[in-house]
């Protein structure tokens, strides 16, 4: 036997084994936006056929699905966490409906756009918005995701499951920079940060953008890096189209992204998604594009394989991965360090989040943070978790910005009716011991105007307590029950009311989505009407005073995701009102009796409403609506003031702007039913039925005096069919309305924006 041919071969199969064994796979992911959701398909498919992946290199999207598999998570859990509704409110913003923390919500206004003012120079400048999509979700997830491996690997990327680098860009230097240490979440969310879309981050004092304006497929990286033997590239984004002149987006596209060369070298071999009919931020088609950059990979796997002769372990890799995150500790805080604050500012903040000497976990930490970012003196929180191994336990970083201390809003309703409305407001912020917010908003149009003082404190005492006090003026100028599409109407109007309020308010958190409040008011209202229908512009209205005294009890819980044409969440309230004051009667030309009529009037009034939203799959929601009210009013002096100052039955939007005395009474029951179905993510169509049954119809007779009906059979119907569709600046609608009125009866309304009003001293 020649053993010295057998020892020969046996080297060799070693040394050939050997030299498979060192030779190291390269895995480049572009960017691409929702694109690059391809790169999980590639990385599923890969895993499955044995393909090793030894270091990882990716920008924007990329560098998101390249820092999870460098993290250990695995192609199904990564596949399992993008498919999620976490991911959705990554990319929209949206707050979970038990995280909205309604104790900071201020009541709804019809507000649009809210920019920051600067002062410099002795000159006020407006600050307009820098992202379309609010980043507290994306900065939370950047931590929560990544904080436990990058600290497995002591804030080196080289030493992850899997060695990585992500690309970003510094605006400032106009050029690319290559992340490869420190805090991995807050790296990814640089290198993701797509300009106008989400908001820049600063690292080490750099402010950074989307890797990609510079580094779309960071191949370079990668062979400067680890100079890998062999490179796999998943590309789903190609060089911007030369530029058109009309059209923008192509140009703004030239200007801010450099070309990039997508050849690989001989070494490499590249995998290629190509979508025509997916933009960059089309997060409704994932599993559509996950499957395309699996199957384009099984298409060219046998070139891979001929490529690379080398093969993993699946065991020895799950093992591994297991093996990784094993390592790392739970993130259990302790420790809080907060930057760009002073003293008491953070004091404020600690004081909000936990006491001394108590730990708290990642989901104690996020229900205080989104707390913290509904004040409204704190513009943005980047938190950081760094293992501390001296305690155990991970030390909380928080980099706070402060709100501008002035801002301003505007918004505005544009119908199709005569309820055109503008709206704007001025706010000051001040953040310390406690938090302090002054605001001013003035509504102006036909129908509505209003003026509002505000100020208000909220203390992070053990139960927080929040104070409140208004000065409100509202005036309502009611033409006619009729609201014809024009703009003028030459008849006098037939009702205005002026009213007048003075509310201190008292409230403290129920839970994360409720509170509690105790309210005193001083209010005066003067309604001004005409008792008949037909009444010459020579005559005088009737004119009746009222001022009151009202404290109030109440609870509420808010958890709908918008202030109009609201589809999912809840609203709960219920109030108990004690109201007194006087009445004066001053008759006018049309009055049937000419006595100046002087009385006292006293009550209670409770109030319930119930509002809530059930989803049914993707495309189906369904609400529910109960409202009732029970009152021991007494008649005023009149039918038309008495009515004019009974509980109101208005569920929707252009029910708010007209008068209609069917939907009045003192106590009432009344249900509604909401069928929703959704075209896309912004557009649905609704309907909305409500029956409504009032307890003792308020009638007049003959001298316009009121009474009770004392019988049960005068219900009433009010129903609503809509398109709508929620734009970034606020509900666009389309509805047809039916009331249940003498005269007209249906409206058909088109409005763009909101019909919201500052609350009235007796709500």
């Amino acid at each position: 036997m020649n053993y010295k041919l057998i020892s020969f071969v046996f080297l060799s199969f070693i040394m050939l084994n050997y030299s498979f064994a060192q030779k190291k796979v390269g895995l480049v992911l572009s960017g691409g936006g929702a694109k690059g959701f391809a790169h999980i398909g590639v990385l599923k498919a890969l895993e499955e056929n044995n393909i090793p992946i030894d270091y990882i290199t990716g920008t924007s999207m990329g560098a998101i699905i390249g820092g999870l598999y460098a993290s250990g998570y695995s192609p199904k859990e990564i596949e399992e966490l993008i498919l999620s509704e976490d991911s959705k409110r990554w990319a929209t913003g949206i707050i979970e409906q038990q995280y909205i923390y309604y104790f900071k919500k201020e009541p709804a206004n019809a507000e649009m756009v809210n920019f920051n003012i600067q002062f410099k120079d002795k000159e006020a400048k407006a600050q307009l918005p820098t992202n379309l999509i609010a980043t507290h979700q994306l900065d939370f997830a950047a931590m929560q995701l990544f904080a436990k491996a990058i600290s497995t690997a002591c804030y080196k990327f080289d030493s992850l499951f899997i060695p990585f680098r992500c690309i970003a860009t510094d605006i400032y230097k106009n050029q690319a920079v290559v992340l490869k240490s420190g805090d991995l979440g807050k790296a990814i969310r640089a290198s993701m940060t797509f300009p106008f879309y989400f908001k820049p981050i600063e690292i080490d004092s750099v402010l950074l953008f989307d890797g990609g304006m510079k580094n779309n497929f960071p191949q370079d990286v990668m062979i400067e890096s680890f100079n890998p033997d062999y490179i796999i590239g998943s590309k789903t984004t190609s060089n911007s189209l030369k530029p058109d002149p009309d059209d923008i987006f192509v140009q703004l596209e030239n200007m801010l992204m450099s070309k990039i060369d997508f050849d690989l070298p001989q070494n490499g071999i590249l995998v290629e998604s190509k979508f025509e009919d997916i933009s960059l931020l089309d997060f409704d088609k994932t599993e559509f594009i996950i499957q395309i950059g699996y199957d384009n990979t099984l298409k060219l796997i046998d070139s891979i394989q001929a490529l690379i002769q080398i093969k993993s372990d699946t065991i020895v890799l799950s093992k591994k991965r297991e093996e990784f995150k094993n390592k790392s500790k739970d993130l259990i805080f302790r420790d809080i360090f907060i930057k760009g604050l002073d003293n008491n500012e953070k004091k404020f903040v600690i004081n909000s989040i936990y006491r001394k000497d108590t730990i708290f976990n990642i989901f104690d930490f996020k229900r205080e943070y989104f707390k913290l970012l509904a004040d409204g003196t704190i513009s943005s929180i980047i938190p950081e978790a760094r293992y501390n191994s001296k305690t155990s336990f991970y030390d909380l970083f928080l980099s706070i910005k402060e709100k501008s201390s002035f801002n301003a809003g505007i918004g505005a309703n544009i119908s199709s009716n005569a309820i055109n409305q503008g709206f704007v407001s001025l706010e000051s912020n001040q953040l310390g011991l406690f938090s302090r917010i002054f605001n001013l908003n003035i509504s102006f149009g036909r129908l509505y105007s209003s003026l509002q003082l505000k100020a208000r404190a909220d203390f992070a005492t053990k139960i927080p307590i929040g104070v409140s006090a208004y000065y409100t003026i509202n005036r309502w100028n009611y033409y006619t029950s009729n609201s014809e599409p024009a703009f003028e109407d030459v008849r006098n109007p037939y009702l205005i009311k002026n009213e007048n309020n003075i509310k201190v308010n008292f409230f403290t958190p129920i839970k994360t989505t409720g509170l509690f409040r105790i309210s005193a008011a001083y209010g005066d209202v003067k309604d001004e009407y005409y008792q008949i229908m037909h009444f010459l512009k020579s005559d005088t209205a009737d004119i009746t005073n009222f001022s009151y005294f009202n404290f109030q009890v109440a609870f509420e819980r808010n958890t709908l995701n918008y202030k109009q044409y609201p589809t999912q969440g809840v609203f709960q309230n219920i109030s108990i009102n004690y109201l007194f004051g006087n009445e004066s009667f001053i008759p006018g030309s049309t009055s049937i009796t000419d006595a100046i009529i002087k009385q006292k009037h006293n009550w209670y009034n409770i109030r319930f409403t119930h509002d809530k939203y059930l989803k049914f799959g993707k495309r189906i929601s369904f609400g529910y609506y109960l409202e009732a009210a029970y009152s021991n009013m007494d008649f005023f002096s009149n039918y038309t003031s008495t009515i004019l100052n009974a509980n109101d039955f208005q569920p929707t939007p252009q029910s708010k702007t007209l008068f209609i005395n069917s939907y009045r009474s003192h106590s009432f029951l009344a249900v509604g039913i909401k069928p929703i179905i959704f075209l896309t993510n912004d557009i649905h169509l609704r309907a909305e039925i409500y029956g409504m049954v009032p307890y003792q119809k308020i009638l007049f007779d003959e001298s316009n005096k009121a009474y009770y009906d004392i019988s049960l059979n005068n219900p009433t119907v009010l129903a609503n069919a809509a398109i709508v569709y929620q734009t970034i600046l606020g509900p666009a609608s389309l509805s047809i309305n039916y009331y249940d009125k003498l005269d007209k009866k249906f409206y058909f309304v088109f409005n763009f924006g909101y019909i919201l009003f500052n609350k009235k001293g007796n709500d």
